[in-house]
Formats: structure tokens, C-alpha cells, sequence
């Protein structure tokens, strides 16, 4: 009986400090209270910090980053945890809030020092009627350059990321047929060169030791300048993909308009998927590939066996009343982190429910908190990719809503040592909805949505 006080005591303590005050003043109040609570007491602690640790990352506030993790170091202490991945954590952020200033002087020779690293610099850029021509210090390697696409209705853009220093500032740069033309440093060995135009463009690049040609052409046929350039807008990455068709077997999934089953749809798609991916140089794993049951744990458990690079799992969501089922419609993405909406809630509950059900609240909680900073980031940007992949593709031929990218608390994602993301392809309780995703047309372009939406990701990932 003692136990189970001391065990509530401490959780209106945890919760008490959790709620109260702001943001700064309960971390404070969790790390002083560490020092004179039982052990129960400092678990529930330890799980608190963990979750605020998560809200600092969102809200990218480093201060509070760090006195967060002060209090896991000390805590993890407490409970015999490891907590050498804090430490180097903390090591970071120190370095971020106290930058080291540096003069003028140190400034130009950091300049000057960079031009002699291995990384060949640009010397020049030139342009004339049709073609950029990149002039670096040194020859290039085959992988100097990456290229991607961004198209939206009026507005397509070529953009080339290029493995270099731009040490100029560059002249205005104009080309035929193209509306404007933009050349910067990105970042940190990283320059890139965007063609924006409001109608498609046709451009292809070349390497040619130490010099990059980029080229528009007129036409889909080759012309006379274009002869000697060799046109690659595809890149085979030789990643791992393991794709998950939620459901399967005895769980149904949402059952829908004219009694349509979740788990049918969802396979089909991810079959189609997985045949698109293949085709895109991709190694393809799936948790299953016919009408069988898999536990969600097991399910990220074939991911992490795989070494996957991306794990995605595959649903088709459902109104929770009669009265919804024409309102709610739309694609949505998610990927993992505690819910802050209600929407995200429900819609994580419903997919949680069959294998979780054992489970009580302090276990879910001790699940999700173990939550990994850079997992939850790439997770974002590709939920962001996909998404985005899905919608320009749909939209073709298709009026789609765009249901956005969420955050939720999906426990098949639990555990995957890598991005990992759920779609939820529309809603199954919606007629024209639940039509369109056992239409094998519609099928085929959203798996080719998904399969552009992945293509981005690494693209910007590299």
C-alpha cells in the first residue's frame, strides 16, 4: 500500500511541476526536486524531462535544451541510465550558445585557408545565350552534383546543389527562356543554382573535369549545343525501403463506404508502391505482402532487421460518426511525436488500438518518450516530401484536400531506428474518397506520388 502512495505521490508531483508555471520554472522545479525524491519519485521525473525535451527541440529553444538535459544527466544518474549520449548532446549546445567570436583577421584567413581544402572552389561563372558554364579550382567527381525538380501549378523550378565554396558575389545571371535565375551559398560546402520559370524547363547538366554545363533546350529533342551534354534527372540511390500495409489478417482495419475493408486497400497501394520503387533503383522489403496479421511491434522490428533507410506505413483513416463521413475527406501524413491536436489523438488511437490494448498509460508513456531528436527531424522533412509528392501528383487529374502534415503518437512507428512516417491515404468512410483508393488508376498515381515524395527527400538528404 506504501508502494502504490509513494508511486501516486510522486506523479501529482511530476504532474503538479509539469503544469505549473512556465516553461523555464518547471524545468527548474523537476531538477531541484530530483535531489530529495524517492526513486519512483525521480522515474516520473526523469519521463517528464524527456517529454519537455522533445517541446524544446519543436521550439528550438537551446537554453532550455540544455537545462533539460542537465536534469536527464542527473537523473539517469540517479536511476543507473545510461546518459553519455546527453552528455555529448550538452557538449553540442554549449558550443551553439556560446559561439566563439571571431575577428577580422581570423575571418580572412579562415577565407584563405578554405580555398586550399579538397573541395575544389568555384573561379568563375558565365553565361551565354543557353548555358551556365561552373568553372571550379580543381576537377570534379562524378557525385559534385545533385539535381531535383520542384513543380507547382506556374511555378516550376531546376534546382543543382553543387559541392563547393562560392567565394564572389555573382553577377546577375540571365538565360534564354528562363524567367530568372539564382546562385548562392546554401550552406557550409554547399552552393546551389535554381532555374525558376512559370512554365516546365528543359534543362540538362554536364561534368567535364573541372567545369559544370547547364543547358536549356527548346525542344525534347537534342539540339546542336546539347550534343555533348549527358542528360540524367534520375538518381539511383541503393536505399532500403521497407514498406508497411497496415492491418492485414483478422484486424479488418476501418471498415467503410459499401463495407470496404482498410487492410485491402492499403496492400494494394503499397504493392504498387514497392513495383515503383524497384523500378527507381530501390532495395524494397514489406512487412507483409498478402492478407496476413503482424503485431505492431513487429512490424518495426522487420525495418530494424532490413537496416532500412525509410520505413512507411501505409492506413486509410475513418469519421468517427455517421454525421462526418461526407465532411471528412483528405490526405494525411504524419510521423512521430506526443499528439497536440485532438484530430492527431483520435486518429492515433484508432490505428493504436488492436495491439496496445495490454498496455496502460504510464507504459504508452514511457514508449513514446523514448523519442530520438534527429529521428523526429528527418521523420518531419520527409512527411513534409511525401506529402508534397503525393499532392502535385494526385492533383493531375484529381481534386484532392491536402489534410497536412501532423504529428501523433503512432506506436507502429515505435521503435524504427530510422525516418519513419504513416500515411493515411484518404478516408475509407468517404464515398468518393473510399472509391478512388481501390481504383487501380488512382492507386498507381498515388504510389508514384509517395515514390517522388521519397526521391525528394534523398535528394535534399544526401
Amino acid at each position: 500500500m506504501g508502494k502504490i502512495i509513494r508511486f501516486f505521490l510522486g506523479f501529482f508531483l511530476a504532474s503538479a511541476l509539469l503544469f505549473a508555471g512556465g516553461l523555464e520554472d518547471r524545468i527548474e522545479s523537476l531538477n531541484k526536486s530530483l535531489s530529495s525524491s524517492s526513486k519512483d519519485e525521480v522515474f516520473r521525473i526523469h519521463n517528464s524531462l524527456r517529454n519537455i525535451y522533445v517541446k524544446t527541440i519543436i521550439s528550438e529553444d537551446k537554453k532550455l535544451q540544455k537545462k533539460t538535459i542537465e536534469g536527464l544527466i542527473k537523473s539517469s544518474k540517479i536511476l543507473g541510465l545510461k546518459y553519455d549520449h546527453y552528455e555529448e548532446e550538452l557538449k553540442l549546445l554549449d558550443k551553439e550558445i556560446k559561439p566563439q567570436k571571431k575577428s577580422k583577421q581570423s575571418a580572412s584567413k579562415n577565407f584563405k585557408t578554405n580555398k586550399k581544402t579538397k573541395i575544389p572552389y568555384i573561379k568563375n561563372i558565365s553565361a551565354k545565350k543557353n548555358v551556365i558554364v561552373i568553372t571550379f579550382s580543381a576537377p570534379l567527381s562524378k557525385n559534385a552534383l545533385t539535381f531535383f525538380e520542384l513543380n507547382r501549378k506556374n511555378r516550376y523550378k531546376d534546382i543543382f546543389d553543387l559541392k563547393t565554396n562560392l567565394f564572389f558575389k555573382v553577377k546577375p545571371i540571365k538565360l534564354n527562356g528562363i524567367k530568372r535565375v539564382k546562385v548562392a551559398q546554401n550552406s557550409k560546402n554547399l552552393v546551389r543554382i535554381v532555374l525558376e520559370d512559370n512554365k516546365p524547363i528543359n534543362s540538362i547538366f554536364s561534368i567535364e573535369k573541372n567545369k559544370v554545363l547547364i543547358s536549356i533546350t527548346k525542344n525534347k529533342k537534342k539540339s546542336k549545343t546539347s550534343k555533348k551534354f549527358k542528360t540524367t534527372k534520375r538518381r539511383i540511390f541503393n536505399k532500403v525501403i521497407v514498406i508497411d500495409p497496415g492491418h492485414g489478417g483478422k484486424d479488418p482495419g476501418a471498415i467503410g463506404y459499401k463495407k470496404k475493408k482498410e487492410k485491402n486497400a492499403v496492400l494494394k497501394i503499397s504493392l504498387y508502391l514497392g513495383k515503383e520503387l524497384k523500378k527507381r533503383g530501390y532495395k524494397v522489403y514489406y512487412t507483409r505482402s498478402r492478407d496476413n496479421f503482424i503485431g505492431l511491434r513487429n512490424r518495426t522490428k522487420i525495418a530494424n532487421s532490413k537496416k532500412a533507410d525509410i520505413f512507411l506505413s501505409l492506413h486509410a483513416n475513418a469519421a468517427h460518426s455517421k454525421s462526418k463521413y461526407l465532411s471528412h475527406k483528405g490526405i494525411e501524413t504524419y510521423f512521430l511525436s506526443p499528439a497536440r491536436s485532438k484530430k492527431a489523438k483520435r486518429v492515433a488511437e484508432k490505428e493504436n488500438m488492436v495491439d496496445m490494448k495490454g498496455m496502460d498509460y504510464f507504459s504508452k508513456q514511457t514508449f513514446l518518450n523514448f523519442l530520438n531528436r534527429e529521428k523526429i527531424i528527418a521523420s518531419n522533412k520527409l512527411a513534409i516530401d511525401i506529402q508534397q509528392g503525393i499532392l502535385s501528383n494526385l492533383r493531375k487529374k484529381y481534386k484532392v484536400v491536402d489534410g497536412g502534415v501532423r504529428e501523433a503518437p503512432f506506436w507502429v512507428l515505435l521503435g524504427a531506428q530510422m525516418p519513419s512516417i504513416l500515411i493515411e491515404i484518404g478516408y475509407i468512410t468517404n464515398p468518393t474518397e473510399a472509391k478512388r483508393m481501390f481504383n487501380p488508376f488512382y492507386q498507381k498515381l498515388l504510389a508514384k506520388g509517395i515514390a517522388d515524395g521519397i526521391d525528394g527527400y534523398f535528394l535534399k538528404n544526401k
